[in-house]
């Protein structure tokens, strides 16, 4: 059961219903959930962690289990000048006690492209991100911090952490700079059939000016006293052409959602950009998700589709 909490890259000329730009200044992440959220379960055994993330932990007397350590591949600039070690990019984690054995809460410090792949394997071990934002502003090349928290079996959690550091390495012997840009073909500017797209979404779109503007809205719920989140639950643009296209746009959603968003999404190779707290007003905490993906404009609007499907807050 993933614990319950609030922690915490787009360019197309904004129509009408396009989604919000991505913030370009550096994003304070929401605060850590409190350890008194979650009931004190049997104490840890740091060693066992410890092992499996491969390398020291630290106890403390409330039974907290921590570990941190630095990226010593990284050579960042800020404004030119590079970044002080005692700012540390690197990982940190830490495990508490938890009814169903540990729950874990940690950032890590990535390139752009390690995003993708180290969100992956996250989620493939039944870790959570629940943040997504650049560390510093005019820095070269961009650092991001993700956020990730989780609740399991104390060892395996620790395993999934660990693996972080094999999806990064595997990005860095790909390119040792670093790649600038998503994989995938640019997109060309053509004929979108915008009712065809519109359609695997069940919405009206049409095309204005090359780009096709798309918008699901939130069904209201039969409990009038449960709110919502105010914005549409899916804002996107498409532009380029049926063959070679681009879509960028942002999800709104609750806690419950993210996960199964996520998953629909990454399993399409849709690329996670951004994830923000969204403005949530008297309602549950909601989150935005802002997301791109390239190729064809049916094979980007269907996962959409199965992403909105897959929602288990409905």
């Amino acid at each position: 059961m993933l614990l319950g909490l609030v922690v915490c890259l787009g360019g197309c000329a904004q129509p009408k219903e396009a989604p919000p730009p991505v913030p370009a200044a550096t994003a304070a992440p929401p605060q850590a959930p409190s350890e008194t959220r979650v009931p004190a379960g049997p104490p840890l055994d740091a060693q066992l962690i410890g092992q499996r993330l491969g390398m020291p932990v630290t106890a403390s007397e409330g039974g907290a289990v921590r570990a941190a350590w630095p990226r010593k591949d990284l050579a960042v600039t800020l404004d030119g000048a590079p970044v002080p070690n005692a700012l540390g990019l690197g990982t940190s984690v830490v495990f508490r006690p938890a009814p169903h054995g540990a729950a874990v809460s940690g950032e890590v410090a990535l390139l752009e492209d390690e995003i993708s792949p180290v969100l992956d394997t996250l989620l493939a071990h039944g870790i959570q991100m629940i943040g997504l934002h650049n560390r510093f502003a005019f820095d070269a090349p961009r650092v991001m911090l993700l956020h990730f928290v989780a609740e399991g079996e104390p060892a395996l959690l620790a395993s999934g952490v660990q693996s972080i550091g094999a999806a990064v390495r595997d990005a860095r012997q790909r390119s040792p700079k670093g790649v600038l840009g998503l994989p995938g073909d640019a997109p060309v500017r053509g004929a979108l059939d915008a009712q065809a797209i519109g359609g695997v979404l069940g919405v009206s779109a049409s095309d204005e000016g090359g780009e096709v503007p798309l918008t699901v809205s939130r069904q209201t719920r039969p409990n009038p006293n449960l709110a919502l989140p105010p914005a549409p639950l899916l804002s996107a643009v498409m532009t380029g052409s049926d063959l070679h296209a681009a879509v960028d746009g942002t999800f709104t959603l609750t806690l419950p959602e993210l996960l199964p968003v996520l998953n629909a999404l990454r399993h399409a190779n849709i690329h996670i950009l951004a994830l923000l707290p969204g403005e949530s007003g008297q309602g549950p905490a909601s989150f935005l998700v802002y997301f791109r993906g390239k190729g064809t404009s049916l094979d980007l609007v269907r996962p959409l589709a199965l992403a909105l499907a897959a929602r288990v807050d409905k």
